[in-house]
Parts: C-alpha cells; structure tokens; sequence
C-alpha cells in the first residue's frame, strides 16, 4: 500500500514541478543571450537579478508544494479519503517523507543543470572545460567522498525541516486549537526549532564532558597548522566525521518529528 500511496502522491505533484523545472531551464538559455548579444549594463544586472529570483522563487516554490503534499493530501477534503484507506499513519507519513526527498534531489539536480546550461552559455568551451579538468584532477577520494557527505548532509538536512513542518502543521489541526490553528502552527514551528538548538546545545555541552573531545573541536575548526599533505588528509577525515555525525543527528530528528506526527494522525487528529 506504500508504493500506491507514493505513486498517488508523485501524479498530484509532477505537473507543478515539472512546470517549474522548464522554466529554470529556459531561463538558464534564455538570460545568456541577453550577457552575450546585448551589450548593457543595466539589462545585465536585471537579467543577473532576475535569475537570483528564479532561485529564490524555485526555492520557495518547492516549500509550498511540499506542505502542500502534506497538508492538502492529509488535512483537507482530501483526507477523508486518505484516512478511510487501509493504510497506516506511519505508511501516510513515510509516503509523503519520500516524495519529498526525491522532489528536494531533483530539484537540486535541475538546478545545477540549469547552472552549468547558463555557464556554458556565457563562457567560451574551451575556458570552461579545462578548469573543470583542473579541478576533478585535484579531487582525491577523500575530497570526492566529503562532497558527497556533503550533498547528503543537504539533503537530509532538508529533510529534516519538512518532517518538522510535518509536525508542525499536525499540531495545527489538533482538536483542542480551534480557531487559532493557524498562529499554533506557526508558532509551533519555530517552537521546535528552539528546542533543536537547546538539543544542539546540550549535546556539545556532554561531548565535551568526554576525554579528547576538545582537541577534536579544536582541529575541527581549523586550527591546525596545515603545511603538509598529511594535515590536510588529517582535516579532511576530522571534516568528513563531522559530516557523517551531522546526517546521523538529521536522521534522528527526522525520526522523532515522523513519530510525532504518526502520534496525531492516529490520535487527535482533526480534518476540517
């Protein structure tokens, strides 16, 4: 029933996104002829300007349809047939995480396509491929491996906050609200985004109770002599530990915010 529930919410999703991604890549073909066939200051910055925006716009796009998928699908006259199926809220909330992971992937996937498609629009090939030779060249499996970690730390990151998002729009609609779901919402949300820095808080305040923790921090912010190959593999590993402790730390609150919102669908929960 999982794999229906996420194909269902991939067919009330793909049109919006797939409209949002011909644009990012017609304007990343488009705004190039304007740098390269119109000579003007003033057309540059607003054709800069108006790229910034298509990110910007992308971005918060992304935002909506996410909360959309949730709280229409959930929330709405929609979920009365969602909640009449046999299905579990923790398959409801597992649908919804995943098809929000693989929009956040392909959006960022779009979007640095896009990058490069304007790129190698306004710059000569052969400036643009050999620094891009240069730089891979100078990548070795550690530096390959923390940009990885990297992209995954982003990711997960992201999804984090719509899984808190998540909660926070279940709150919302509990019972005991009424009229002031809206601003419980809201404020819920930021609620739980001071806790997480209390919990961040708490948490470098323990480790650094532990033996040899602070000589870690101390390398890890960038304090170390770097004047040898050796160091410089030496910080890359203290960075790619840092990054993998991070994704652990989003996969957790990931899994604590979806337990909180499998918590109010199968308990308080309130449809309008």
């Amino acid at each position: 029933m999982l794999a229906k529930l996420i194909k269902y919410d991939i067919r009330s999703t793909w049109r919006d996104f797939a409209g949002v991604y011909l644009a990012i890549l017609l304007g990343a073909v488009f705004f190039p002829i304007l740098f390269v066939y119109v000579n003007n200051t003033v057309t540059n910055a607003v054709a800069g300007l108006a790229i910034t925006g298509i990110v910007i716009a992308t971005v918060v796009f992304t935002i909506i349809m996410l909360f959309k998928i949730f709280n229409t699908n959930v929330f709405s006259k929609e979920g009365y047939l969602t909640m009449t199926l046999p299905v579990s809220g923790t398959e409801i909330v597992a649908s919804k995480l995943i098809v929000s992971t693989m929009w956040i992937v392909l959006t960022g996937l779009v979007a640095t396509l896009g990058i490069f498609v304007f790129i190698f629009n306004i710059a000569p090939m052969a400036d643009i491929i050999p620094a891009l030779k240069k730089a891979f060249s100078m990548l070795g499996a550690r530096e390959i491996f923390a940009i990885a970690l990297i992209l995954i730390a982003m990711v997960v990151s992201t999804v984090k906050e719509i899984a808190k998002l998540f909660l926070a729009c279940s709150v919302a609609h509990l019972k005991l609200l009424g009229r002031f779901r809206i601003l419980a919402g809201i404020v819920s949300f930021f609620v739980f985004s001071w806790l997480e820095i209390k919990l961040l808080q708490a948490v470098n305040f323990i480790a650094g109770l532990i033996p040899g923790v602070d000589e870690y921090v101390h390398q890890l912010r960038f304090q170390v002599d770097i004047q040898r190959p050796e160091d410089i593999m030496q910080l890359t590993g203290l960075f790619n530990q840092a990054m993998a402790l991070w994704i652990l730390y989003s996969l957790v609150l990931t899994v604590i915010f979806s337990i909180g919102v499998i918590w109010i669908l199968n308990r308080k929960l309130d449809l309008d």
